[in-house]
């Protein structure tokens, strides 16, 4: 049974939203909260072209994969030979320009003239989409025999009285399922290794907690040591550190190898601190203060009790001792770009 809780990653994916009513889908982009990417369309004929002409584009999930003795997730053979998640491959997502441009999620009005909306999520080819139906009362009934068939993922009712904060709810748990099932498709191909991070609901918490705190609208899971880059809407990085006693060990004797003083080891060693990776990276450029160098790189770690106990803290990052750089297309570029173009497709 897979019990992955989290992607390796995380971006804000394109919302197709249809209805033959112009009026409707004006009213209903001014209730979408604003970090929401979406295109209207009032055919689904049009609709249906633009989503699958688009199915082409869409990523391969693969690549994130390599097996652990060497070769490729996609070169085939090897019988038991284990995968392992490429996190290098994962980080250089956040560098392709039309990230936010794949389609996640399809949301139709049932009562259409060309056809209906159950019609028009049959014929929609990429199976990683989910799709939303807006139902009327007399529709209801199709509605959930189209739910338990899997045709749809939710249907909403128009006339809720909190339809527009439910549906703002639904987008952001199906654009997040949306990245989870295609990553879950391929772990299911291959055997792959799932790190315990991606399996433990106080990580999932962690994340929502600190998206809060930071702003970030992007996630990618990282290595050596083990947690998460955050990008926010602007391209600004975080780095969220996030290890066991293990893998603090390990960073502790990185940081002796790469010739900390023993007063920083020491801050290290007792568990309640962690380093900013980006120091270990520019440790040959220490000056003649090393200790004052070290100690400005550490920050007091939190305990997070999950599957494990772990320790975190949060690092600025992209700067210019980093082994990171700040993506060149925001996701806030993004959205302006999506203005200027979006009615021109209906």
């Amino acid at each position: 049974m897979n019990d992955t809780r989290l992607a390796p990653y995380f971006h804000p994916t394109q919302i197709v939203l249809v209805d033959d009513d112009i009026d409707f889908l004006g009213n209903l982009s001014l209730q979408l909260e604003a970090d929401l990417p979406y295109l209207l369309f009032d055919s689904t004929h049009k609709a249906l072209g633009y989503i699958n002409d688009r199915e082409s584009e869409a990523p391969s999930r693969q690549r994130f994969f390599r097996f652990d003795n060497g070769g490729s997730a996609l070169s085939g053979g090897g019988g038991e030979r284990k995968v392992s998640l490429d996190t290098d491959a994962i980080t250089r997502e956040m560098y392709f320009t039309n990230r936010f441009s794949q389609i996640s999620i399809a949301m139709v009005d049932y009562a259409m003239p060309q056809m209906n909306g159950l019609e028009f999520c049959r014929q929609i080819r990429n199976p990683h989409i989910k799709k939303i139906l807006f139902t009327g009362v007399a529709t209801e009934v199709e509605a959930v025999e189209a739910f338990n068939k899997g045709v749809i993922d939710r249907f909403i009712r128009k006339s809720e009285r909190n339809v527009y904060e439910q549906l703002n709810q639904t987008i952001r748990e199906l654009q997040h399922a949306h990245i989870l099932d295609t990553f879950s498709a391929a772990t299911d191909v291959f055997d792959v290794r799932v790190p315990d991070l991606l399996r433990d609901p106080a990580v999932e918490t962690l994340l929502k907690n600190l998206r809060a705190r930071y702003d970030f609208v992007e996630y990618y899971m990282t290595d050596d040591p083990a947690g998460f880059l955050l990008v926010d809407g602007d391209g600004e990085l975080y780095r969220l550190v996030l290890v066991d006693a293990d893998q603090q060990q390990r960073l502790i004797e990185q940081v002796e190898a790469s010739g900390a003083p023993q007063e920083c080891l020491k801050l290290l060693s007792t568990g309640d601190n962690l380093l900013d990776p980006a120091m270990l990276n520019g440790a040959q450029n220490v000056t003649s203060d090393p200790y004052r160098q070290w100690k400005s790189h550490i920050r007091v770690a939190t305990r997070l009790e999950g599957k494990r106990s772990y320790r975190w803290a949060v690092f600025e990052a992209g700067l210019p001792d980093s082994d990171v750089t700040a993506p060149n297309s925001t996701f806030n570029r993004y959205l302006e770009w999506l203005d200027t173009v979006g009615y021109s497709l209906m």
